[in-house]
């Protein structure tokens, strides 16, 4: 899962994106909250490890109507404070895989130009509900025929439609379980993605790569099978 787009000899870094849906019931479920307790947690597990922080690179993409970059790449020791997210109105997956390939190509080409070699990208992509627009175009110019394109666990809460997290996901997609308060649901998968981050960037050594190891289901959820698009 973790695979070197160069053959550059500088230290490995794997870059990181975790992508927040923004729409209105993100507010009104406690999502948005959660998400915003889980941030700052985040920022302060992986600053505190010089391992860890400097095998990481870390951005914060949120998409509603339109998909905007928080955070841009960064490592987290960097980083005075984390932003946060805001309810905003309707789904636009497209617009969140749009910006994922703008930024994702971007950030790809500094690293390397900075001499470092970079490991192919993971994204957590999170939603709570279906996307109002017709994203499939614009994940399929992410993922297809693109040797950039990243590794994505999908994470469902709430109204999140099971099939379409399914296919967005390409190594692991998780639902929170339906009797689960989806504000609940996004605690756990805040955590869980920050112990895959630690995990991951620790497993590098000096005679090894970096590897994306999965998390198990964040409590509360379930692992469904991936479906292809």
């Amino acid at each position: 899962m973790s695979a070197l787009l160069d053959t550059a000899t500088g230290e490995a870094v794997v870059p990181f994106y975790i992508v927040c849906d923004e729409s209105g019931s993100m507010g009104s479920n406690g999502g948005i909250e959660a998400i915003n307790s889980g941030l700052p947690e985040l920022h302060a597990t992986i600053a505190a490890d010089p391992l860890v922080s400097d095998k990481c690179r870390i951005g914060l993409i949120s998409f509603s109507e339109t998909a905007d970059v928080l955070l841009p790449i960064a490592r987290l020791s960097d980083v005075a404070q984390m932003p946060g997210v805001a309810s905003q109105t309707t789904t636009s997956y497209g617009s969140a895989f749009s910006l994922l390939k703008r930024v994702i190509a971007d950030d790809i080409s500094k690293l390397k130009a900075q001499g470092y070699k970079v490991y192919r990208p993971a994204v957590f992509f999170i939603s709570d509900g279906a996307p109002t627009d017709d994203w499939q175009g614009a994940y399929q110019q992410l993922m297809v025929n693109n040797p950039q394109a990243p590794n994505v666990i999908a994470f469902g809460v709430g109204d999140a439609d099971a099939d379409v997290m399914a296919k967005v996901g390409t190594i692991a997609c998780y639902l929170a379980s339906p009797n689960v308060n989806p504000g609940a649901a996004l605690k756990e998968i805040m955590r869980s993605l920050t112990n895959t981050i630690v995990a991951s960037s620790s497993s590098a050594t000096a005679q090894t790569a970096p590897q994306l190891l999965l998390p198990p289901p964040p409590p509360g959820s379930i692992a469904v099978p991936l479906q292809e698009m």
